[in-house]
């Protein structure tokens, strides 16, 4: 009878383990889920923080683009502005030297 009494407590112990067992790979299944969820919530905060991060680069780069060419196209157009008048200025001594030579 004691021996059929061991086999009932190993029996019984077994079971146990096996459901202990079964509720740790459940509780572990249930933390791999959440680590994944929040895994992914982070991979889609940080896509996000991404393309805001490109956006303003890129506003910025347009912003920049657009006041250097605002100043190259000033000072194009002093630069024109400054041979303009020296070529009026040129023109006219041009004429007078000319006009000097026709004329008596």
């Amino acid at each position: 009878m004691q021996g059929l009494e061991m086999v009932k407590d190993l029996a019984e112990l077994e079971r146990e383990l096996a459901k202990k067992l079964d509720e740790a790979r459940r509780s572990a299944e249930q933390r791999i889920a959440a680590a994944e969820k929040e895994a992914r919530r982070i991979s889609t905060a940080a896509d996000v923080q991404i393309d805001q991060l490109t956006e303003g680069s890129k506003a910025r780069i347009a912003a920049e683009a657009e006041k250097i060419g605002e100043e190259a196209r000033n000072r194009a157009e002093m630069e024109v502005e400054r041979i303009r008048k020296q070529t009026d200025a040129n023109m006219d001594r041009a004429v007078d030297f000319v006009l000097s030579g026709v004329m008596p």
